[in-house]
């Protein structure tokens, strides 16, 4: 495990209610698996406060670690709202055992909103690395302004065959000329949009709500269990 003290680099604005916040790499190694998570130390009206995230960058970016956060209404969040370039953040990790498996394989990622961080981190190290995996993912949102990376997402769908996205908006704005799925991610959109389903593994990442849906969704199909990995978003319910 490694720490390291750092500073906020860069904050990037990725929708209406999203930032991203990178962090120079100050350790001659910060090494990580795509889909694991670190834990954040800053320092609220002088007083150190702990967050875990997961990663949004790919351990094939250089020189820095990024996370991704929806801004809500509690204190961390709102601090990192506020929080100007420059100011001081500990960071250490890596932990978790949400990560991709260690031998190409067939994959399926359902996700929706800032739960796509860790699937964005695994979707860029199989880019970057031109690794063997056949990863399908479906990424559900309320409005196509709040799809997060959904520029890049496309862009890494294109560049690599075997990797696609697609996208699913629950409503009910939805945009005239919409060519993606609506509705809510469950069984009906994965037989249609997985058909061999029962050949894959599934990642299921985001709020606990939504992943405990997703897995009763799931073993409907007569999913294994043993095929689901899952990653729950504590704070997002």
């Amino acid at each position: 495990m490694w720490q390291f003290d750092s500073e906020f680099a860069e904050i990037i604005q990725r929708s209406p209610s999203v930032k991203s916040f990178r962090f120079p790499i100050r350790t001659r190694s910060a090494p990580y698996k795509p889909g694991q998570f670190f834990f954040l130390t800053i320092k609220i009206n002088g007083r150190p406060a702990v967050h875990h995230f997961s990663f949004s960058s790919s351990p094939t970016d250089q020189g820095y670690i990024e996370f991704t956060k929806r801004i809500t209404q509690h204190d961390f969040s709102q601090a990192l709202d506020k929080m100007p370039v420059g100011s001081w953040a500990h960071l250490q990790g890596p932990q978790g055992n949400f990560v991709l498996p260690s031998n190409g394989s067939k994959i399926a990622s359902l996700t929706g909103g800032i739960g796509i961080t860790p699937v964005r981190s695994m979707l860029r190290y199989i880019a970057h690395q031109k690794l063997d995996y056949d990863m399908v993912l479906l990424f559900g949102n309320s409005s196509i302004e709040e799809i997060v990376f959904r520029e890049e997402l496309d862009e890494l769908a294109a560049s690599r065959p075997a990797i696609r996205v697609e996208h699913v908006l629950s409503g009910p704005n939805i945009p005239p000329g919409w060519k993606g799925k609506t509705g809510l991610i469950g069984k009906d959109l994965v037989i249609e949009l997985v058909p061999d389903y029962l050949a894959r593994l599934f990642l299921i990442s985001g709020p606990p709500s939504v992943v405990m849906t997703l897995v009763e969704q799931l073993s409907a199909l007569k999913v294994p269990q043993d095929h689901i990995m899952r990653d729950s978003f504590t704070g997002y319910d």
